[in-house]
This record gives structure tokens, C-alpha cells and sequence, in this order.
């Protein structure tokens, strides 16, 4: 027997390997395709079958184009030829088309094949179906595309910053809100050093809220480039590492200073409209006992004969009551209740008739200068009181230069917009005319600024001032419909703006007054209702002194009855306005009624204000503000029973 043995060792190892590797390629979840260099497919795996839908024997032999979308067959020759430079793809990511047409996103690795000799004879390629994968990568895309466009159009300011105040990320709401030119330049800015306007204050919220899951609404003065101070309002929460240090602060900012001044200004409102009801209220209660004492000093007058030193006790009696009385009337005016006789005036005009006096109150240490706009639009003011204004500021810009100084007053046109309305709450938008009264004074700080307009508040001496100078301008400003702002520094003076509303109306002539009649006399008869039991029988004897015949009624049902049975003429109704169950109004409508010859006068320490609450309007009717003289009362009554008569 002759026997041959070959040692085929080597080729066994080599048939397990590349049965191992076939059984590697089949099972793999991955698409792995053979194919020639003219791009003819020659391998299939069971993974190819599962990514493309087609079975190893529906493409092997046929051109890999099958696979590729029509508009990207340039792609395969392309492959091809740097294949044949011995080159590799990886990770190449194109679309590839499915058996039923469907397109898939797939991830390709092709390498070259090469014989024993290293001659390159065909590719090797391995996809992946990565469809779903870039279905979610466009999703994270376009969420973040949505979040990064949220975050860049956000009206507030959103950053983020580390412990130490090292920032982020910011964006461009809170670049303007700082006043800085770019992201870069803001970025570059040490929060807590640059940003805060009191360091400290950062490191106390860092302390508070940094361990906290958020906070809610936290209040920080900030400093903006240009060194103005901003109050925020931040909104955030920490960001912690894995091992729960802190990464840093995500932080929504929200600059509130517009809205902190604009509360802190209808706080001021509010209360100053509570102090304005109160003091209308103590003058109208007030007026009514001056009433009384200025009409029994008049009696006494009458009455005290030769006797000097009785009629010095009654001049001195006289007088303080008198000023009583226009302490009262300052009162009135802060509350706007006094009345008012408003009309179509020339401010530059009004400016330059008051300036001798002004002259005479400021004093020589003190320069005046006067700077008036040509073409000066028309306001519609009481003359009188606008004159109170500017001697008030005078007077109150004089005490804050007790060396000397500079009084200056201008006058100009001003469109205030919306923006300005927004700021300043009570200020309206529209054309006005603007008063401006400056000094080079000390000045005031800001928490006396808050008060100045406050009945009763003064910084003077005692002895040297009722505080009721600058609550009387903000009064007669109100209730001309205008509007003041005071500015201040200490050290730097004090500017008074008002703003006017412009009017197109002509300047009103004075009125002309009709001489006296000096025929009339004083014998009609009056029916006078007053529900002040003192001041009634004051005014009494005031009317039975100058020959009229007085009808007394407390109150509008007895006057009702004294009407009904008094047959002969009443031809005055002198009425108080503002009585309990009825008011003045009503009941000279009823009464006239039943004598419409009847003329009526009204009186009342209430006015405009009060008084339109019970649909009255003093500038409507015959009316006499309460207290009054005796003399003032006479030529009121005459004037009304006889309109040729002056009032």
C-alpha cells in the first residue's frame, strides 16, 4: 500500500476563519454588500436584505444603482473611482431607496477589495440605517433652532453666569437692557463686579438661593454701562454638576424700573389725593366758623364808636381770620376745590406782567432771568392763580439761595408722548405749553422730594413758613388740568416743570364792568337757607342792616314751608349748597317752580370738586364763596337782584 499525507492544517484553519467570518457577516445587523469595480453587486448579506427590502438573489448581479434615488446617480461613479485610488469612506451618509420605493437615510463605510497580489478588484461596503437617528437629530435641531430663537427674541434678559459672576451665555434683550454694544463686550463683564451696583448684594441672593432648587422674583439694583441705575427683577434656578457643585445660575431678567417709579408715583397720588379730601374737608368746616368770626367783627365795627382800642381789638380779630381764611384757600386750592374763573391767556404775557413783583420778592442778590419761546401756544388758566404759582416758586427758589444766586424762567411748546405719560403718572400726551421755574440752590435729596408737595411740609424754621406754599401750586396745576414735576440735587438746585394743555382758543378780554346803579335800594325780600345755625344769623343781620327783609329756614323742608305761606313776593333764594336730605340746586328748581320771578343766589365752602357731585357749577350761577365779608355779600346780593350792578 502506498500512502500520500499532505498537512492540511493551514487550509482548515483557514476554511474555520473565513466560515466564522461568513457566519460574522451574515448575522450582522448591518447591511454588508460586495460589488465589482464597474459597480456590480456580488455579495448580499442578510442584513442588506433587512436595510434595503430586497433578497440576495433579486440583486446579485445587477448594478448597486438600483439602490441609489435618481436625482444622486452621478454619486456611484464617483465612489467608484476613488475606490480605485485605494481610497476609504468612512461614515459617508447619503439616501438610499428601499424595495417598495420607501427612502431611507443610511450611513456607508466602502473600502476596497484587494487579490493575493494587492490588486484592487472590487468594494466592500457596510450601511447602517441611521433614518430614525436623523429623524431625532432634526427634531433636536429644529427644537433648538425654536429655543435659540426663543431665547434670542425674548423681551427680558436671559443669561447664564457661574458662582463667581463669569458669564455665559446672554442675549441681546439683556445686552440692551445693560447698554453694552454686543454679546462679546457683555460677556466680557464680571457680573458681580460690573453689573451689580452694590456687590454685596449679589454675594447675599448668591448665599440665599444658590442651594435652592429656584428662585422666584428677586429685586437687584443693576449699573448700566453708562453708569445709570436699573431696578431687575430675576426669575432662575442653579444648574448643579454630577456630584451636585454648582455649574452655574440660568437666570431670567426683567428691568422693572418703569414700573417701581410709575407705583412709586400713584403711591404718592393716592396719598396726596387722601390729604387733598381731608383738607377740603377741615376748610369747608373751617370756612364756615371764619364766616362767623369775620361777620361779628364787622358788627362790632359798626358798633365800637370812638373807641380806639376797642376798634385796634376788632382790626386785629379781622385780620387773623382774614388769614385764617387764606390759609383755608391754600387748602382748597392743594384739595382743587376753591373756585376758579379759567380763561384763554398768553402765559409769556402773564410771565412778564409779574415780573416787577418779582423783582421786589427775590431781592437784588439774586439774578432773574426770563427766557420766553416767540410763538408761545395759548393756555386756559385762572389768571389770578397762575400768578400764585409763579410767586409761590419765586418765593420758595428765593429761600433755597440765602447768598444769592440765579432765578431763571422759561417758557416753551411741548408735545408729550405716550412714553412720557407712561413715566409720569397724571401727565397726559398731546401738545402743551411748558412753565419751567429753575434755581441755583441747595437743592433737595430725594426723599424730601417725595414730600414737597404735602400740606404742612416745610423744611423751614419754624416760624418761617405753613407748608402750604408748593401744595397750593400742585393744587391749581391739577385742577387746571396740568402737570408738575419737581427735579433735584443736593448741591445743584431745583427745576419746577409744568406742562399746560395747549389750547387754540384767542385770548379772552377782560371783562367790561357796568358802573354802579346808584338808584337801587335795599328793600326786596330774601329767603335764606344755611344750616349753620351761627353763621345763618350772621348773614342775617348782615342783609337786615342793609334794609332787606330776611325769611330764615335751617334746612329745605322748612324753607318749603315758609314759601308756601308767605304770600307776598320772595325775590332772592340765598341757598347754601351741599345740606343734608337735599341740596341747593334741587331745591331752588322746586322753589322756582312756584316763583319763577325769583332770582337765586348760592353760597359754599365746598366747590368745583365737591360740588359737581351734586351736579353743580359754580361758574354756571350766581354763587358767593364762603366765608365772605359783609361788603362782599352786599354787592354780591345787589349784583344778583339787579345784574347792572357790579358784583
Amino acid at each position: 500500500m502506498l500512502s500520500v499525507t499532505h498537512d492540511i492544517t493551514d487550509r482548515k484553519r483557514a476554511e474555520a476563519e473565513l466560515s466564522q467570518l461568513a457566519s460574522i457577516v451574515e448575522s450582522s445587523d448591518d447591511a454588508i454588500v460586495g460589488k465589482t469595480l464597474d459597480g456590480k453587486i456580488v455579495s448580499w448579506n442578510a442584513g442588506a436584505e433587512r436595510i434595503y427590502g430586497y433578497a440576495a438573489r433579486e440583486v446579485v448581479g445587477h448594478p448597486v444603482s438600483i439602490l441609489v434615488p435618481s436625482e444622486q446617480r452621478d454619486e456611484i461613479p464617483q465612489i467608484l473611482e476613488r475606490l480605485k485610488k485605494d481610497e476609504r469612506i468612512q461614515h459617508y451618509e447619503t439616501v438610499r431607496v428601499r424595495k417598495g420605493g420607501q427612502r431611507i437615510n443610511v450611513s456607508v463605510t466602502i473600502s476596497p477589495v484587494k487579490d493575493a497580489e494587492g490588486t484592487i478588484i472590487g468594494a466592500s461596503a457596510i450601511a447602517r440605517d441611521v433614518t430614525d437617528r436623523k429623524r431625532v437629530e432634526e427634531k433636536l435641531m429644529e427644537s433648538e433652532s425654536q429655543f435659540r430663537s426663543l431665547v434670542h427674541d425674548a423681551p427680558h434678559g436671559i443669561y447664564r453666569v457661574t458662582l463667581h459672576g463669569r458669564l455665559l451665555q446672554v442675549n441681546p434683550a439683556l445686552v440692551k437692557m445693560l447698554g453694552y454694544e454686543s454679546e462679546e463686550e457683555l460677556m466680557r463683564c464680571n457680573v458681580e463686579k460690573d453689573i451689580y451696583r452694590d456687590p454685596e448684594a449679589r454675594q447675599r441672593l448668591v448665599g440665599d438661593y444658590w442651594q435652592k432648587q429656584d428662585f422666584r422674583e428677586v429685586e437687584a439694583e443693576w449699573r448700566r454701562k453708562d453708569g445709570k441705575t436699573i431696578v431687575v427683577k430675576m426669575t432662575g434656578h442653579p444648574v448643579l454638576e454630577k456630584d451636585h457643585s454648582l455649574a452655574y445660575f440660568e437666570v431670567f431678567a426683567e428691568d422693572i424700573t418703569e414700573r417701581r417709579s410709575l407705583e412709586r408715583q400713584l403711591l404718592q397720588s393716592q396719598k396726596m389725593e387722601a390729604i387733598g379730601r381731608l383738607a377740603g374737608g377741615i376748610a369747608h368746616d373751617f370756612n364756615n366758623l371764619l364766616g362767623v368770626i369775620l361777620g361779628h367783627s364787622d358788627i362790632l365795627d359798626q358798633q365800637v364808636g370812638t373807641s380806639d382800642r376797642l376798634r385796634k381789638s376788632v382790626e386785629a380779630t379781622r385780620h387773623a381770620a382774614e388769614r385764617a381764611a387764606a390759609l383755608t384757600m391754600q387748602l382748597l386750592a392743594f384739595s382743587r376745590k376753591q373756585v376758579i374763573e379759567p380763561t384763554v391767556i398768553d402765559l409769556n404775557a402773564s410771565v412778564m406782567e409779574i415780573e416787577k413783583m418779582l423783582h421786589r420778592v427775590i431781592g437784588e442778590d439774586i439774578e432773574l432771568a426770563i427766557r420766553l419761546e416767540p410763538g408761545l401756544g395759548r393756555i386756559k388758566a385762572d389768571p389770578g392763580q397762575l400768578s400764585q404759582v409763579l410767586m409761590n416758586l419765586a418765593v420758595n427758589s428765593r429761600d433755597a439761595m440765602p447768598n444769592g444766586g440765579k432765578l431763571v424762567i422759561e417758557t416753551a411748546n411741548a408735545d408729550l408722548d405716550d412714553t412720557y405719560g407712561r413715566q409720569h403718572l397724571g401727565a397726559k400726551s398731546g401738545p402743551h405749553v411748558m412753565l419751567a421755574v429753575s434755581d441755583t440752590g441747595m437743592g433737595m435729596d430725594s426723599e424730601t422730594l417725595s414730600h414737597i408737595f404735602e400740606p404742612f411740609f416745610t423744611t423751614k424754621e419754624t416760624g418761617k413758613g405753613t407748608g402750604l406754599g408748593l401744595s397750593m401750586v400742585y393744587g391749581i396745576i391739577k385742577q387746571s388740568n396740568g402737570y408738575i414735576m419737581a427735579y433735584s440735587e443736593p448741591g445743584r438746585g431745583t427745576t419746577f416743570k409744568i406742562y399746560f394743555p395747549r389750547v387754540i382758543e384767542a385770548s379772552d378780554s377782560p371783562p367790561r364792568r357796568v358802573l354802579a346803579d346808584a338808584a337801587s335800594s335795599a328793600s326786596e325780600t330774601i329767603l335764606l337757607v344755611e344750616d349753620s345755625r351761627l353763621l345763618a344769623k350772621v348773614t342775617r343781620d348782615f342783609l337786615v342792616s342793609d334794609g332787606y327783609d330776611v325769611l330764615m329756614a335751617a334746612n329745605p323742608r322748612e324753607a318749603f314751608r315758609i314759601s308756601e305761606s308767605h304770600h307776598a313776593p320772595i325775590h332772592l333764594l340765598l341757598t347754601d349748597v351741599v345740606m343734608p336730605d337735599m341740596n341747593g340746586r334741587e331745591l331752588a328748581e322746586q322753589l322756582l317752580a312756584r316763583r319763577p320771578e325769583m332770582k337765586v343766589l348760592y353760597m359754599s365752602s365746598y366747590t368745583n370738586g365737591i360740588l359737581l357731585e351734586h351736579a353743580f357749577r359754580a361758574e354756571d350761577s350766581a354763587f358767593i364763596e364762603k366765608p365772605f365779608s359783609h361788603d362782599a355779600l352786599s354787592r354780591k346780593v345787589r349784583h344778583t337782584l339787579n345784574p347792572r350792578m357790579p358784583s
